[in-house]
């Protein structure tokens, strides 16, 4: 029997909403807490220096002073090249003409997206294993170091002293309290924590074993106790901010750690502790959007940031990897 159906009735009205979901991580905690400087060139560089050992050997009455020591005998400089990122778009005369659901202005929509994708490009590179590259044209722009290189992953950088490269760290696997007081251990002895405050950008399985650390203390004793304010009407069971005996350190989930250019795979194991005190992004030209000539096909621009990271001291900053 030959009837109408919604498959072979020509004129039926599509329904489409007014609304765009893009669901993508967007937090950037680690340009967030890192300081700002100005870069004037492609490449800046940074000093590092050490005191020397303590000596109370002591000294005899009347012994004159004969000897001398070079106090800038170990200062290094260490440094780091800035890199270009950008992105681009370009939105057709048409396009911009039509009514297109969820989208006031196309171009707009196509101009605030490319600011994005650049903010998790900087974000990536800063919080990676790519070691800094000079540019040297036929596909070898400047790169800038990352922070998990500065700390030695991969290979410790060739300009870094020793006396300055990173000794708190932990490749084991799985966290536990004792490794994880461990590594806040090694940083302390190294350097007397002279920041004060630690923060840990973690990958999601790595904060999910930092918030278990007192469950794997009530599987060892047979007992969890939760002490809260039966108001809230809610038992809180995460760890935000981790206070061991060697001062405090914040938490903050991230999922760009250790990432590889153009991939989306998250390294949900690894970890940077970061003294924000001793980490910087050093910008030589700030985030900008320039639209271009509109040649006759539609306009079109591009947002772009040049910046590098700048790692005071390897030795102020741990990992997890």
């Amino acid at each position: 029997m030959a009837k109408s159906t919604t498959y072979n009735t020509s004129g039926n009205r599509e329904d489409l909403t007014s609304i765009i979901s893009t669901l993508e991580p967007e937090s950037t905690p680690f340009v967030s807490l890192m300081k700002k400087g100005k870069a004037t060139g492609t490449f800046f560089e940074m000093q590092v220096d050490r005191l020397n050992s303590p000596d109370f050997s002591g000294i005899e009455e009347g012994e004159d002073v004969t000897a001398f020591k070079n106090q800038s005998a170990d200062r290094a400089r260490i440094g780091n090249y800035v890199q270009k990122f950008r992105d681009t778009f370009m939105v057709s005369d048409l396009q911009e003409m039509v009514d297109t659901a969820g989208v006031a202005s196309e171009f707009a929509n196509a101009e605030s997206k490319a600011v994005r994708n650049v903010k998790r490009s900087i974000e990536s590179a800063f919080c990676s294993s790519q070691d800094r590259q000079a540019d040297a044209g036929a596909g070898a722009p400047y790169k800038t170091r990352g922070m998990l290189k500065w700390l030695g992953v991969g290979g410790q950088p060739a300009d870094v002293p020793a006396f300055a490269q990173n000794v708190a760290n932990d490749t084991t696997g799985t966290q536990t309290e004792a490794t994880f007081n461990s590594v806040l251990q090694e940083l302390y002895e190294a350097n007397g924590m002279p920041g004060g405050q630690l923060t840990l950008l973690a990958g999601p399985s790595l904060k999910k074993e930092i918030s278990n650390f007192s469950r794997q203390l009530a599987a060892t004793n047979g007992t969890y106790t939760v002490n809260q304010d039966a108001e809230s009407k809610k038992i809180t069971l995460s760890v935000s901010v981790y206070e061991g005996d060697f001062g405090l350190c914040n938490i903050v989930p991230s999922l760009f750690i250790n990432r590889t250019s153009g991939s989306d795979t998250v390294d949900a194991d690894a970890g940077l502790l970061i003294d924000p005190e001793y980490v910087s992004m050093m910008s030589l030209k700030a985030e900008s959007v320039t639209e271009l000539e509109n040649q006759g096909g539609g306009r079109r621009g591009f947002v772009d940031v040049v910046a590098g990271l700048a790692c005071l001291s390897p030795v102020a900053h741990g990992f997890f990897n």
